[in-house]
């Protein structure tokens, strides 16, 4: 292989590369955060029950509120009593799970979570994106019921690092406040597990503004 043919390769090697790159790790990103409001959603209304998805076929890929319309449900190993809800579950193409029992898959709509004076109140388990539903700030972080084990996993702006974890075991009783500061682009996940081993809507966990 000549110098110049070598140079050719080597060259179209590296565009591939920067074009795969710009795939995964930009456009990628930018889809996600361009998807993640109510307007441009991409996810569509659906009642399934007891099946394997697959997203682009059996559901449309994008944010979804999960809610179990049974006693029993189970999403991806996770059990659900009737009503019990996930917020903003994100779902992308290709991806495929399985689900028992009948669920309802509602586009989710990304409004700002309840508010009482200084307290942010949030009820739903799920996925949480601060500055558009929870806003930015220093706070310290508490729960209404010791009955259910708490999981919270603060990441960053790419999901790529974990930035805080909290986590209660049920009955365990918090001594102290948990101070955390939640900056615009961070993303929040929350656990909620009942003392029977099922998804809990039960126990709201409380935000209030640390002005200290």
């Amino acid at each position: 292989m000549t110098l110049n043919k070598s140079i050719a390769v080597l060259s179209l090697l590296v565009l591939v590369g920067g074009f795969l790159i710009y795939k995964v790790y930009f456009v990628s990103s930018s889809d996600s955060e361009d998807t993640r409001n109510t307007e441009n959603n991409t996810a569509s209304y659906k009642v399934l029950q007891s099946q394997k998805i697959i997203v682009g076929k059996d559901i449309d890929q994008g944010y979804y509120d999960i809610k179990s319309l049974d006693k029993e449900s189970e999403f991806f190993g996770d059990k659900m009593h009737k009503n019990d809800v996930l917020h903003a579950v994100p779902f992308h193409m290709n991806e495929n799970f399985s689900i028992k029992g009948k669920l309802e898959f509602k586009p989710s709509e990304f409004e700002e979570v309840e508010k009482k004076g200084q307290k942010i109140i949030i009820k739903d388990p799920g996925y949480y994106k601060v500055g558009t539903e929870i806003e930015a700030g220093k706070y310290v972080l508490s729960g209404t019921s010791d009955t259910i084990g708490v999981f919270v996993d603060i990441k960053d702006r790419t999901e790529t690092e974990s930035l805080q974890t909290i986590q209660w075991e049920i009955d365990e009783k918090v001594k102290k406040p948990i101070e955390i500061e939640l900056k615009n682009g961070y993303n929040i996940y929350i656990e909620k597990m009942g003392k029977d081993g099922y998804i809990s809507n039960e126990g709201d966990l409380i935000l209030e503004r640390n002005n200290e």
